[in-house]
């Protein structure tokens, strides 16, 4: 699409991403930038943000569809599927393409689509002229809320207080396979390692909806599962009373098993919770406690030597950026902090989880009698990649998850 030819000698800035087309296609007109023009990127109006009509928020136009039967648009967050389509143009090597919510079909990003000639605003001309789709809004959000506390100021009320208050959008991201973290890129290390559960009494450690407790029931195990949220315990009771399989849920703090008598598992999995609990160093002995002679207890976490806010965070730019090409690097610092940790998406309330150097966890893990057998920092598979690049891709550059398998000793008490 050409614009009217803009004089910029006269103190008017040019839009990077014009710009950058311009570059690879020398017939393209630049516009001048009217958004984040004191940014390293101001944009024009065609290459600001735009609104999706199902979560009514605003994304990089290159984060964004248009489907024509309904004339609305669909961000990547609200998509059935996403994919990145290897394809070069202009500056790019692939764009987007997202599943449609309302038609079983998909639709490229609006990037694309003005390379072909079929943005919404190329084949509508009224629809530019009202910049409809565009929103009016200058702000330059960051994806998710962040921040730290001292861990003297984070109490138990509040950890689950902060789990109940996000529990409608955490369930929102499940499904029986659980999010996509979890299905794609852990889950598949935690099952290969626990093999043969059939008739195995397993204990889910902070089981959250219960999604990997009915996994493991399915697989034959006996399973209890144990959680602080009333929430997302709820939820987990209520799809065993959906459909039964003998799961046996209970609320708690993994660093009070009392509840449980001693020797009284084959394993323990607690899968990405440990970094949540604020006693973790109980937990674990209790984990210890409640395990048989032989036993193992398997858990993954994030990363703590590069899990955001501290000590890591992406250096993007622009800062909306959806292309893991713009994420230029991870900056690292204050690895050694003991803090608490504020996270979660925008306009929600934050949970909390906690930031400690790996040693803590090696030297917890010892202390309460544990012998570490392997760890695993999980690598996304092709078949991953394929699916969902655009969460994935960060993983081919660092590990945001690790895996440990504890035995507990035979002949320990």
């Amino acid at each position: 699409m050409s614009a009217d030819p803009i004089d910029l000698s006269v103190g008017r800035v040019a839009c990077r991403y014009c710009s950058i087309i311009r570059e690879h296609e020398p017939t393209y007109r630049v516009r001048a930038a009217v958004h984040a023009v004191k940014s390293s990127h101001p944009r024009c109006d065609l290459h600001w943000r735009f609104e999706c009509a199902v979560c009514g928020k605003a994304k990089h136009f290159h984060g964004i569809a248009f489907c024509a039967r309904e004339e609305k648009l669909v961000c990547l967050d609200c998509a059935r599927e996403t994919r990145a389509v290897w394809r070069r143009f202009w500056a790019w090597r692939y764009f987007y393409r997202i599943r449609c919510p309302w038609h079983p079909e998909s639709h490229d990003a609006l990037d694309r689509l003005e390379h072909d000639g079929k943005h919404p605003w190329q084949i509508r001309p009224a629809w530019r002229r009202a910049k409809r789709g565009m929103t009016r809004s200058e702000e330059l959000p960051y994806p998710w809320v962040m921040g730290t506390v001292p861990l003297k100021s984070v109490g138990d009320a509040r950890i689950r207080k902060g789990w109940d208050d996000v529990a409608t959008w955490w369930i929102s991201r499940y499904s029986p396979k659980g999010d996509v973290n979890r299905e794609w890129v852990i889950d598949p290390v935690l099952l290969r390692w626990l093999g043969d559960v059939h008739g195995l009494r397993v204990l889910d450690a902070g089981c959250g909806v219960g999604y990997l407790s009915r996994i493991l029931a399915r697989r034959g195990a006996r399973v209890d599962g144990v959680d602080v949220s009333p929430k997302l315990l709820a939820f987990a009771v209520t799809e065993e009373k959906r459909k039964p399989l003998g799961i046996r849920y209970r609320r708690g703090d993994l660093a009070n098993l009392a509840g449980y008598s001693s020797k009284a598992f084959d394993a323990v999995v607690s899968n990405v919770v440990i970094q949540d609990i604020r006693r973790y160093r109980v937990a674990v002995r209790e984990i210890h406690r409640v395990l048989k002679p032989g036993g193992r207890f398997l858990f993954s976490t994030t990363h703590p030597a590069f899990e955001a806010p501290v000590p890591g965070r992406w250096a993007r730019e622009p800062i909306d950026t959806e292309r893991i090409e713009d994420r230029r690097f991870l900056a690292v610092d204050r690895y050694f902090d003991r803090v608490g940790t504020t996270w979660g998406p925008r306009g929600l309330p934050p949970a909390i989880s906690f930031h400690r150097p790996l040693r803590d966890y090696f030297d917890a893990l010892t202390r309460a009698g544990l012998l570490v057998r392997r760890l695993e920092e999980p690598y996304p598979s092709k078949r991953a990649l394929q699916a969902h690049y655009r969460i994935f891709a960060d993983l081919t550059r660092i590990p945001l998850f690790l895996i440990i398998e504890a035995v507990k000793p035979r002949g320990s008490t």
